[in-house]
């Protein structure tokens, strides 16, 4: 045991879907315990796409285990919290990364506070900003309205509005909250087993805020400690369930209502507000990127406009079949995102078109030369993200504003989907790859060596170069770094995640914790 702390700890995670964000959170995990007596426990909770055996094989030290369905967060972590032997225990989501002091830091801080109950930490996004909800009130009625309607976010600095999340308070100020995030929970193993650990009757939301309440009410503190910081990619376990999972957020809300009396109102009255909550909710998250819908709206008008010669054009045509755009990518996430996706697009598209098109002439009775509109009015509607993108990527180049990469991580596995179709991507520009160990690069990725990582200054200096991308592999960290070293040099460093059989891809700055 070190002598830091007086406490040992188990870190356990819950894992969902999250087999390509588990590495990089093993790796900083492992360095993160480096002296601490502790033990780290993974549950695969009934992941479609289950952890891969090279991973577990990866990480000989973690306690795997498995269960063959999703038994939910709060469910999952009470089966995984029965293999723990530690005092302290620490419940942090599969897509965090954990900066090196964090489980020191937090541990010598519970060592201070002889009431403490729960305990967080500041969690940070990708690109640096503070996850508001890392601290919170729990939830009333003017709070919910305040947060729904907009309020907190117009009067952030306002006790009354901006209650739930704590925006008036500077973020790196300690304080005693009500509840913190289940992305990174502390509470020692006794007060977990005194207060039974988490309701299972929450499956994906609420359970952090429920348990904060019960251990609150055996007379201990809950507190957010902003000494130290994880990343957190945020909702990756709930991406295959994105609208489901919206909905489970707010029947967690009338689950906890119900179970807590919370709100001093008749319970149809919150039922009635959480319902409308979950409408605004659902649309908010769905379709962020509102400026998407409005053009694909015009971009179906103007489609409809070219063929009036030919079928008279029809306010009412435009809206049913603007409609059967909207839904299928809404669904895929295409308005969540400000990515501009290429013609993967036309896969839900086009039996969504199918079926707009029967709906207008069957139940609307539209003449069927709709069809033909409609098949240019998919065409476009592609056609336009694919114009901009491409007008963006060569601004980016030829304004000298587009970020120049290189990856760190040549031994690693293949790297040609890197360079043969990434390096396209708006804002990501790979001139190669280097490594700590040249001699070992294999020869399918030694055409993207640029050299060993000591070349790095001689390799900026000549390429213009600000960036170092940290590969993550199904390893982690595949190679050690020194940021430190980087950042001496001037260079960004960012943590570079593939997400497989898929073109997505997460890249968080590493600078904001480290």
């Amino acid at each position: 045991m070190s002598d830091a702390t007086s406490y040992s700890c188990s870190v356990i995670i819950v894992s969902y879907n999250s087999r390509d964000y588990i590495p990089s959170c093993l790796s900083s995990v492992k360095e993160a315990l480096e002296g601490i007596d502790s033990e780290v426990i993974v549950l695969d909770n009934g992941s479609p796409e289950p952890i891969l055996p090279e991973q577990k094989e990866a990480f000989t030290y973690v306690n795997w285990l498995f269960s063959s369905e999703n038994l939910g967060f709060g469910k999952g972590c009470n089966f995984a919290a029965k293999y723990a032997t530690k005092e302290v225990l620490f419940f942090i989501n599969p897509d965090t990364v954990v900066s090196k002091g964090t489980f020191k830091k937090t541990l010598e801080y519970m060592d201070t506070k002889t009431d403490i109950g729960a305990v967080g930490c500041k969690i940070l996004n990708g690109d640096g900003t503070l996850q508001w909800a890392c601290r919170r009130s729990f939830p009333s009625p003017l709070a919910a309205v305040a947060k729904t309607i907009g309020l907190a976010a117009l009067f952030p600095k306002s006790r009354r509005f901006a209650s739930y999340n704590m925006t008036y308070l500077d973020p790196n100020q300690e304080t005693e909250v009500d509840a913190v995030s289940g992305s990174f929970f502390g509470v020692k193993k006794v007060i977990f087993e005194q207060v039974n650990g988490f309701d299972e009757d929450f499956f994906m939301y609420g359970e952090d805020l429920d348990i904060c309440l019960r251990i609150k009410k055996q007379g201990y503190h809950n507190y957010y400690f902003p000494g130290t910081s994880i990343l957190h990619f945020k909702g990756q376990s709930s991406k295959t369930r994105r609208v489901r999972s919206f909905f489970e957020f707010y029947m967690a809300m009338l689950i906890f209502a119900k179970k807590h009396h919370n709100y001093h109102l008749p319970i149809f009255i919150v039922a009635i507000g959480i319902l409308c909550a979950a409408v605004v909710g659902v649309f908010s998250r769905l379709v962020p990127q509102w400026w998407k819908v409005l053009v694909d709206f015009a971009v179906v008008a103007l489609c409809f406009l070219a063929f009036s010669p030919l079928l008279p054009f029809s306010l009412l045509s435009v809206c049913v079949m603007a409609a059967f755009i909207w839904v299928p990518l809404a669904i895929v996430g295409d308005y969540a995102t400000p990515k501009l996706s290429g013609f993967w697009l036309l896969k839900p598209l086009l039996p969504s078109a199918f079926i707009g098109v029967t709906v207008a002439v069957f139940a609307f009775h539209l003449s069927p030369k709709i069809a033909c509109p409609m098949a240019v009015s998919l065409l476009c509607t592609v056609f336009w993200r694919r114009l901009v993108f491409w007008a963006v990527y060569f601004y980016q180049i030829f304004s000298g504003k587009r970020h120049r990469s290189i990856l760190l991580g040549g031994t690693s596995d293949s790297l040609s989907k890197w360079f043969d179709h990434y390096h396209l991507m708006s804002g990501l520009d790979l001139l190669g790859c280097v490594s700590n160990e040249t001699r070992k690069v294999t020869e399918e990725n030694k055409e993207h060596l640029l050299g060993d990582v000591s070349d790095i200054p001689s390799i900026c200096k000549r390429t213009g170069c600000r960036e170092v991308l940290v590969l993550s592999d199904t390893k982690g960290f595949h190679e050690p770094f020194d940021i430190d070293w980087f950042k001496s040099l001037g260079l960004r460093v960012l943590l570079l995640i593939g997400i497989e059989n898929s073109d997505n891809f997460a890249v968080v700055d590493l600078n904001y914790f480290y």
